[in-house]
């Protein structure tokens, strides 16, 4: 069974914002738009580096370095020079707070 850990509050994480997270020895990036949060590894499959500052446009966060772009609901490489995906992470809210299931 799938442990959810606590990463954050709702209020931490505006709409249209990310925020890179730990649970379990992982940074994850969580996303908020206006479908809701969703989180996925914070670390471009392209060269490892973390995506957490890069920007979400339609449902996908942009690497600011190199501009690979994943899809945050599927963590699917959407755009070169990524072409392997990402880990996605199931998300819950409860009492205001942000869970993340890490397997």
């Amino acid at each position: 069974m799938a442990e959810f850990i606590k990463v954050a509050a709702v209020e931490d994480i505006p709409v249209g914002s990310v925020k890179s997270v730990w649970a379990h020895g992982r940074r994850i990036a969580v996303c908020h738009t206006e479908d809701g949060f969703f989180a996925v590894a914070d670390e471009c499959s392209h060269d490892y580096s973390p995506i957490s500052s890069g920007q979400l446009r339609n449902g996908e966060i942009v690497c600011p370095r190199h501009g690979a772009r994943f899809d945050i609901r599927t963590g699917e490489a959407k755009a070169p020079p990524a072409v392997i995906g990402i880990d996605r992470f199931e998300i819950k809210i409860q009492d205001e707070h942000i869970f993340v299931s890490v397997d």
